[in-house]
């Protein structure tokens, strides 16, 4: 059951979920920049962006795991699943409601990152040589770090 004790804990995992969705909210950021770039033709801002992007990834990756460790650990606590519905089933309402906007915050981010990916795909046609370095320079970085349940803390 909750214990106010591990409110510490709780809190711990809505900042590192908020730093996950910010993330990738930077990331949408870029990869919009970058398809404005490719319009121009302008190859050394995409290069730059590239640069950008590879450390908006590379802190992704940090605290996709540390977002997923916090679940693990708190779901030990409260013995249930390290799961968005699991969890929040074992808080107090005030933590749950914060627990749930964070978590329909990350929703949101991750449905703009994959939104945008699919406008950067639908423009290999156009713009073959940018498009599909940016697609696979952009699968290699994230990888697995986004995956379609990470909203549901499952990755």
């Amino acid at each position: 059951g909750w214990d106010e004790a591990m409110r510490p804990e709780v809190e711990d995992l809505i900042d590192a979920v908020l730093d996950e969705a910010d993330s990738i909210d930077d990331l949408v950021e870029i990869m919009a920049e970058q398809r404005e770039a490719m319009k121009l033709g302008d190859a050394a801002a995409v290069d730059e962006l590239m640069k950008e992007m590879r450390e908006v990834v590379f802190d992704l990756q940090t605290q996709s795991a540390s977002r997923d460790e916090g679940a693990k650990r708190l779901a030990a606590r409260l013995e249930c699943e390290p799961r968005v519905s699991s969890l929040s089933a074992h808080m107090g309402e005030d933590e749950r409601a914060l627990f749930g906007g964070a978590a329909d915050r990350l929703s949101r981010s991750i449905f703009a990152l994959k939104s945008e990916m699919m406008i950067l795909s639908g423009l290999v046609d156009q713009n073959e040589r940018y498009t599909s370095m940016l697609l696979s320079e952009w699968r290699r970085l994230v990888g697995d770090a986004v995956q379609p349940g990470a909203t549901d803390f499952r990755g």
